[in-house]
């Protein structure tokens, strides 16, 4: 998180990339609007 929201972090350059492909979305990643619920559901069905 601290890459991705920080341009002079030497990682930060592949992270934007990174997050849209994840989101499927071209938004800048807001970490605000993460649903911590949905993601617990998504991730209960793959175990």
């Amino acid at each position: 998180m601290d890459a991705l929201a920080d341009p002079s972090h030497p990682d930060h350059a592949g992270y934007p990339a990174w997050a849209a492909d994840m989101t499927g979305s071209t938004e800048p990643f807001d970490p605000a609007f993460l649903d911590i619920a949905d993601v617990n559901r998504t991730l209960a069905t793959l175990f």
